[in-house]
This record gives C-alpha cells, sequence and structure tokens, in this order.
C-alpha cells in the first residue's frame, strides 16, 4: 500500500471515531423520540452529513423537552 494512501487512511481516524460518538447520542435521542434509529444512525456516520443531523438532533431535542414542558403547565 502507498504510504499516501496509507497516510490518508490514518488521517480519518479521528474523524470516523467522532462520527462513532455522534451516532451513539442520535441513537440514543432517536429510540426517546420515537424516531427511526437505523436511520438516525446511518444519517450521523455520513461524516458531513452527521455533523448537521447532531445539530439537527440537539436542536430537536431541545424543542421536544420545551414541548413537554409546556404541556405539564398546562395541564397544572
Amino acid at each position: 500500500m502507498d504510504t499516501s494512501i496509507l497516510h490518508t487512511l490514518t488521517s480519518l481516524i479521528p474523524m470516523m471515531l467522532i462520527q462513532g460518538i455522534y451516532a451513539i447520542f442520535a441513537a440514543q435521542v432517536a429510540k426517546r423520540t420515537q424516531r427511526s434509529v437505523p436511520l438516525f444512525v446511518i444519517l450521523t456516520l455520513i461524516p458531513f452529513l452527521g455533523m448537521l443531523l447532531f445539530v439537527y438532533v440537539i436542536w430537536s431535542t431541545t424543542l421536544y423537552v420545551l414541548d413537554s414542558i409546556n404541556e405539564l403547565k398546562e395541564k397544572s
């Protein structure tokens, strides 16, 4: 294997690890919010799209929590 290819592949390892961590968090959020866990994991593992999806997961989780709090306030 050419050393430049090997260097390129090893430089991708940190990014792949970060995407894996994103996928774990996204899967947990998807499960708790009754969304498709496999879809969230697959989309999160795509490098650039994964970062955008992770921002969406954080944003949608915040909205989900705020909506739940508002529901509780209305009931009491």
